[in-house]
Formats: C-alpha cells, sequence, structure tokens
C-alpha cells in the first residue's frame, strides 16, 4: 500500500533531554533540533525512513547544537523535517506532517516544520533549523515566530547534513526577537545584541508586495502606521526578478544537492515522496555550465538591491507571496496552477538571499483574520547582529 501524507500532532521524531552548561546566556531554555543534526548517541534520519545511518548512533554532536549547549540551553528532543529537507510545504510521508497550532486547517511550513511547531506550541524556546531556499524564514512566518537566516559560511554546518553547501545556512526560531537575539547570538559568537535600530539606511521595497495576495499587499500600509516611512527602492522589472531568481535558485541548488545526494538516489532508491522525487530528479537534469549564466542573470537583476546593500543599508520586503496553504488544496486539481504561480513567487522571493548570500530576519506582523503574516529585512553580508537588534526594537511596536 502506497504511503500518503497524513497529520502528526506530534513534532518529534524522538524525545530525548540533554541538559546544557549549568549557566550561559540560554540558561534555562528549551532547544528543540532539526533531524539533519547530529546528537551524539541518537540517530540521524534527515526526514527518511531509507536513511543510510537512520538507525545508527551519532559518534558526534553537530557544532551548532553543541555551542547551544555549551550557552546553557537544554535539548528536549529532535524534530521532523522534511525530506532531505527539500520543500518549503512541511509535509513528510514518513514521520507525519506537523499540525500548523495557529491555523490547523494550513501547512505548518518546511522544511524546518518541527522545530517551528515545537517552539509555537510552548514545547521548546529555540527552533533549531536550517535555511537553503526559505526553511528557516517560511516556517516562522507560517507559524507566527521570529527566524534568521544567518550570513552564508557564518555559522559552522558541521554535523549537519548538506542539502546545497553553496546555499544551506543554520539558523532560529522564536516566538520573541529578544530570545532570537542571544540563541543567535551564540552561534555567531558574538555579544547579544541591543535592541536598537541601525544608523543606516532602511529601504522598503514596495514593487515586490504588488503582485502578491491582497493581504499581503496590505503590509506596506501597515509598516508605514507602525514602524514609519521608509524611503522607496526601485527594484525594475519584479516578475524578471522572481524568475531568473527562481530559475538561478533551481540550477544552483539542483546541481549540489543531486552531487550530494544523487548517487545515493540511484544505488539505494529510497522511498522519497513523489514531490520530493520530482524535485531530485529535476537536480538530476541541470549541468554545470548553466550556473555561471543563471548567477549572472540574476546578479543583473539584483543590482537595485546590492546597490544598497553594497553601502550598508537595509531593505524591506515581504516574507512570502501569500498565506500558508490550506491542507484541503493540495489535493486539489483545480489549484494546480495557482499553487505553481505562488511557488514561483515564493521562491522568487526566498532565493534572493540564499544567492546573495546575505542574512535575512523574518518578523512577524499584525493580522486582522487570525493568519499569519510577515515581512523581512535583508541586510549586508556580515550584518547579523544588526538585524536582531532591528526586530527587538520594532517588536514592540507590532504587538496587537
Amino acid at each position: 500500500m502506497a504511503k500518503t501524507y497524513h497529520l502528526v500532532d506530534d513534532p518529534f521524531v524522538l524525545r530525548e533531554v540533554r541538559q546544557g552548561a549549568a549557566e550561559g546566556p540560554l540558561k534555562g531554555m528549551r532547544l528543540a533540533v532539526k533531524d539533519l543534526f547530529d546528537v551524539e548517541g541518537l540517530p540521524t534520519a534527515c526526514g527518511v525512513f531509507d536513511w543510510p545511518l537512520a538507525s545508527t548512533p551519532a559518534r558526534r554532536t553537530a557544532r551548532a547544537v553543541q555551542d547551544l549547549l555549551d550557552a546553557g540551553a537544554s535539548m528536549v528532543g529532535k524534530t521532523i523535517t522534511e525530506q532531505l529537507a527539500a520543500s518549503l510545504v512541511g509535509q513528510n510521508i514518513d514521520y507525519g506532517t506537523p499540525r500548523n497550532p495557529v491555523t490547523p486547517d494550513r501547512v505548518p511550513g518546511g522544511s524546518s516544520s518541527g522545530s517551528a511547531v515545537a517552539v509555537v506550541s510552548g514545547l521548546a524556546d529555540l527552533g533549531l533549523g536550517t535555511d537553503t531556499g526559505g526553511s528557516v524564514r517560511i516556517p516562522a512566518l507560517y507559524n507566527n515566530l521570529f527566524g534568521l537566516r544567518p550570513t552564508h559560511g557564518r555559522i559552522s554546518a558541521e554535523g549537519c547534513m548538506d542539502l546545497s553547501a553553496p546555499l544551506d545556512t543554520i539558523g532560529l526560531m522564536t516566538r520573541d526577537a529578544p530570545t532570537l537575539a542571544a540563541g543567535m547570538a551564540v552561534l555567531l559568537g558574538e555579544e547579544t545584541p541591543k535592541a536598537e535600530r541601525p544608523a543606516a539606511e532602511i529601504f522598503i521595497a514596495r514593487d515586490l508586495f504588488a503582485p502578491l495576495e491582497p493581504r499581503m499587499q496590505a503590509l506596506v500600509a501597515v509598516i508605514e502606521e507602525r514602524l514609519g516611512h521608509f524611503a522607496q527602492l526601485d527594484v525594475g522589472d519584479v516578475k524578471t526578478l522572481f524568475e531568473v531568481g527562481f530559475e538561478a535558485f533551481g540550477v544552483v541548488q539542483g546541481l549540489s544537492a543531486w552531487a550530494e545526494h544523487g548517487p545515493w538516489i540511484e544505488s539505494a532508491k529510497p522511498a522519497l515522496a513523489p514531490d520530493i522525487r520530482a524535485r531530485f530528479e529535476l537536480a538530476a537534469t541541470r549541468k554545470p555550465e548553466q550556473e555561471a549564466p543563471a548567477r549572472a542573470r540574476a546578479a543583473s537583476a539584483y543590482q537595485p538591491l546590492t546597490e544598497v546593500l553594497d553601502r550598508g543599508g537595509f531593505i524591506i520586503m515581504p516574507t512570502a507571496p501569500a498565506a500558508a496553504e490550506k491542507l484541503s488544496s493540495l489535493s486539489d486539481p483545480t489549484a494546480l496552477e495557482q499553487r505553481d504561480i505562488t511557488r514561483k513567487q515564493l521562491l522568487g522571493l526566498t532565493s534572493i538571499a540564499p544567492l546573495l548570500g546575505t542574512p535575512q530576519i523574518q518578523i512577524p506582523m499584525p493580522n486582522t483574520d487570525g493568519v499569519p503574516r510577515g515581512i523581512t529585512v535583508m541586510g549586508a553580508r556580515g550584518s547579523d547582529a544588526a538585524l536582531l537588534g532591528l526586530a527587538q526594537a520594532w517588536a514592540g511596536l507590532l504587538v496587537e
């Protein structure tokens, strides 16, 4: 009998308490660890029953996990991830799809779905995840959380499964901005940033909100009402920006993801969900000679953004084009066309930071219908602390 996606109420693959250091900046905080990270003595399955190490205890603890434990956080378990972290929806055909506690009729977002759900449910304070194409930012958005995708390469990925090393980053999701700042400061090896708006200029990319669903378009007015007025950044042809970002991300991610996992997929023939298998089959068609032209097209489209970033500025943009998808629409054949449009817009937005290697922070915004929505702020490479300080400064202005 073929396996199908199904909902589960427990976001953990396994629950195991590992006490952190007796003292430290994260003392008393509970840590949920995405099941891509090794924890000594526990298996790492990467969301796949057939993963070769799914029943083999790890010999060492991943660097990011150990750093958080050494700072006083205590691990409470390992959480569900999409198979091989290869989707932004949040489903898992083997371990189940964690139910979104904020909007139970909608997807939780992925691939760090379990960590996000554990945090919003109050089962953890820090949700450790990875973000290749949005896997921290999107589940953070769909679960009304703060989340940071850091500067690429700033945080060690030792002991964590690679999906696409040129794009992979490690980040956290939290219920509030100060907790995110404290946790990310540990991972970044810095002092916890204070709540303050950076002195650098802040722009809003209003054009990026224009083609989105109305409730996301309306965020521009909410930003002006709650946070103030910002200079407008003209990003040029938005449709082209989304299209070239979507394509460039697909090429770059596909090449490295297939190089990392393709030989195992071809030889072991693991039981992957149809949509996950289709993504890897597409990755197998990517050619190395496609990468440079794809990156060049993206760089050209991103020039208005990089001009701001290169002089130390920050850019406000939407986190996603639409609310979390309703579970009922996933199997609705009449929704396929709109789903494809929204997915391309989504990756068009979320691929900018990975392709530029820049940090981007997700900030929850007020809503009137109980369905989360949010904005992100992008900064130049290395501006992670400034983003964390800005999120703290703005958080109090966004309380409903």
